[in-house]
């Protein structure tokens, strides 16, 4: 009975590896050609067919429905695999869906290095060219050649006629619409974006100034959008004064400056008729606007650098105290006012409280 059994054993044995064979073949079960380092645990069960495309469920990456032992399981690996697989179906139904002698096309490599986001582009300065006139040049010519108006040539070379260029004259270009501003002694970078309608932020940008009150004079400063020039006439170079007042009004000089009637006379009369308009004679702040004594009707403008000027007899006013006024401004109307013998306009120029000669800072 024992011998029977034994026998019986035997053969069941002898059939189990005969099923496992065959199972062995059908899934390749221990064969030698597997990378385990690469393996890919899924069950091919847990994947639908829609179409040719194959969708793992949302259930399907389990330690347990795959096989893979469970101290291997990694849900953060296992969360990509269907990705990776769906990729590989993807790519092998791209192939297959070639026509016969059609090649496949070209992927560019993942290597390359991506394109680098675009910088913010910077305001750079623009180019200064210096142009020599030739014979038979015109101001248009030039202006066309290098792209620009002959408006910018003549504001950055501070020309007021067109037609009055030489050959052999050398002229300042510039690579954009704007003028060329030289810097004068006592001039800032506040004062200048003001005179041109132009913020200091622009200015230091186009000129790529790091120190806006480091600016010095004979700078030549690009102003961006301006359509002319606006140079400052300076009143006092080292400690002179210059020939740069425009006159109050235009009319006879009744009494120089000098003495006169044994004393003083501290300015210069000009006689004009009562109501003639009275022109500041430089850029200045109103620090007296009102009746004063023997003066009248009296202004008296401060142009910086201890230089004062001053319109007496006026028969009305047209600006007060604090104002600030612009060269050839209207700032009074002639008179008769004060100690006066007729209808003029006292004009004085005063440096350091110091009274001098008008006619000679007059132009």
């Amino acid at each position: 009975m024992r011998s029977k059994g034994f026998i019986l054993l035997i053969f069941m044995i002898i059939f189990s590896f005969g099923i496992l064979g065959q199972v062995d073949t059908r899934m390749h079960i221990g064969g030698g050609d597997w990378d385990f380092e690469n393996l890919v645990y899924i069950d091919i069960d847990d994947f639908l067919v829609e179409g040719e495309t194959y969708y793992p469920r949302a259930d399907s990456l389990t330690s347990g429905e795959t096989g893979k032992p469970e101290a291997q399981a990694e849900p953060s690996q296992a969360e990509n695999e269907p990705a990776a697989l769906e990729e590989e179906v993807h790519g092998a139904e791209s192939e297959s869906t070639l026509a016969e002698g059609e090649s496949a096309p070209i992927q560019e490599s993942s290597s390359e290095p991506e394109t680098p986001p675009m910088e913010e582009k910077k305001e750079k300065k623009p180019t200064i060219f210096v142009h020599k006139v030739h014979s038979g040049e015109t101001l248009w010519d030039i202006a066309q050649a290098y792209g620009i108006t002959v408006d910018t040539i003549l504001s950055a070379n501070d020309l007021q006629n067109p037609n009055m260029i030489r050959v052999g004259q050398e002229l300042h270009i510039l690579s954009v619409p704007g003028v060329l501003h030289r810097v004068v002694v006592g001039e800032n970078l506040w004062e200048i974006a003001e005179r041109y309608k132009v913020s200091v932020d622009e200015i230091t940008k186009a000129n790529e100034i790091r120190d806006p009150g480091r600016i010095q004079p004979s700078d030549r400063l690009y102003i961006p959008g301006a359509t002319r020039l606006m140079p400052r006439d300076v009143l006092v170079v080292n400690g002179q004064l210059q020939k740069a007042f425009d006159w109050p009004v235009r009319g006879r000089i009744s009494s120089p400056f000098g003495p006169r009637w044994g004393k003083m006379h501290n300015g210069l009369d000009i006689a004009v008729v009562t109501g003639t308009p009275v022109k500041a004679a430089a850029d200045g702040k109103v620090t007296f606007a009102g009746m004063n004594g023997g003066y009248g009707i009296l202004v008296v403008l401060d142009h910086g650098s201890g230089v004062e000027t001053r319109y007496a007899h006026n028969s009305r006013l047209n600006v007060k105290s604090g104002q600030k006024v612009d060269r050839g401004q209207v700032i009074a109307f002639s008179g008769n006012t004060g100690v006066s013998t007729g209808p003029h306009v006292h004009f004085e120029i005063r440096y350091r409280n110091n009274p001098v000669n008008p006619q000679t800072y007059l132009r």
